[in-house]
């Protein structure tokens, strides 16, 4: 709910009231003497919760860059270690001689073929 800013007609005691749109405009009693206030024209405050604002697009875009930066230096420090180990093309455990052959073996076990098929364009170039 927003936040409204009231002025008292009689003391001009100002005072704020976070109340539904609908009542913003039925007129506040004043909290020091108890007259009738009018409302005030003020910048509008409020806070834009759930998952399609910026701020949590921010957050998460933060936590990714991290993320990415740990998973980089740990592919990094797996290359120094092994640097000589290449992946090797199978279904499941079952080797192939190919890239292509594997993606035709994924293809009739009713398997996603789409990392298959870029390894295999990669080992023709």
């Amino acid at each position: 709910m927003p936040i409204y800013e009231y002025q008292c007609e009689s003391c001009e005691h100002q005072f704020q009231k976070m109340l539904p749109v609908a009542q913003c405009s039925d007129p506040q009693d004043c909290g020091e003497c108890g007259e009738g206030s009018r409302k005030l024209i003020s910048s509008v405050n409020f806070n834009l919760a759930g998952d399609g604002w910026a701020g949590k697009n921010d957050r998460i875009k933060r936590q990714m860059a991290a993320k990415n930066k740990r998973l980089d230096a740990k592919q990094a420090e797996m290359k120094r270690d092994a640097p000589g180990m290449t992946l090797a093309p199978n279904v499941n455990g079952e080797r192939v001689d190919t890239w292509s052959e594997a993606s035709r073996l994924a293809k009739s076990k009713g398997k996603d073929t789409a990392g298959y098929d870029k390894l295999a364009r990669d080992a023709k170039k």
